[in-house]
């Protein structure tokens, strides 16, 4: 019967054949699942603006910064986020953690809103990031959506909590589900991070859209 430091080796070998065909397949998959989610963006795109630039960040982000931003935007980033599919043991990991395909809407406004608020999904993968900055407002109340999700809202004293609330329920109803929505009036002014809806059953147009309106509402009259 061989010992152990015969078959060592071998099942070294074994193992990063394993590693490395995984990684193959999951980058494979990654842009795959990309690319599907950019094709599906680009019928909403000219809501943002009428030209974008792509770049991948790694196999796991495709960064699309929009040119000449459409009112009310003075600056547009979108961000698709894809799970670590390339990375086995980080992908079983992330996914216990809530970690899905998300895109993230990082806007700047042609005015800056007046309030710093913030609607977070505590389960979401990303709720442990805003937890930790600075700049998060000390109020805090909690909201159940009509999905009957738990929402932490996070605002000023003076801030009307229903626009928040409007604001979730409205994106929700043209994505895959709210994960954030964070205002400020310092850059970006609009941050909203959404699970993506079936791209064969939705338009980006629609979501795309309703961001605009949401982001001009939040403009303050001069």
């Amino acid at each position: 019967m061989p010992d152990l430091e015969t078959l060592a080796p071998g099942l070294l070998i074994a193992a990063m054949a394993v590693v490395l065909l995984w990684f193959t397949f999951g980058t494979q998959a990654n842009i795959r699942r990309g690319n599907r989610l950019l094709e599906w963006l680009q019928d909403g795109l000219p809501m943002l603006g009428p030209k974008a630039t792509l770049r991948w960040l790694g196999s796991s982000v495709a960064e699309l910064k929009i040119v000449s931003p459409a009112h009310p935007f003075r600056e547009a980033l979108v961000l698709v986020v894809l799970e670590p599919r390339d990375l086995g043991a980080l992908w079983a990991l992330a996914r216990t953690r809530g970690r899905r395909d998300f895109i993230v809407l990082r806007l700047s406004l042609v005015r800056s809103p007046l309030h710093r608020a913030d609607a977070v999904d505590p389960r979401a993968w990303t709720a442990g990031h805003l937890a930790d900055a600075n700049d998060s407002p000390a109020g805090r109340t909690s909201w159940t959506d009509v999905a009957g999700v738990p929402v932490d809202l996070r605002h000023e004293p003076d801030f009307d909590v229903a626009i928040l609330e409007r604001l979730w329920e409205r994106l929700g109803r043209v994505s895959g589900g709210t994960w954030r929505i964070s205002i400020r009036p310092t850059i970006p002014h609009l941050e909203v991070h959404l699970l993506p809806p079936d791209p064969d059953h939705s338009s980006s147009r629609d979501l795309l859209s309703e961001v605009r309106e949401i982001a001009a509402s939040l403009i303050p009259e001069r």
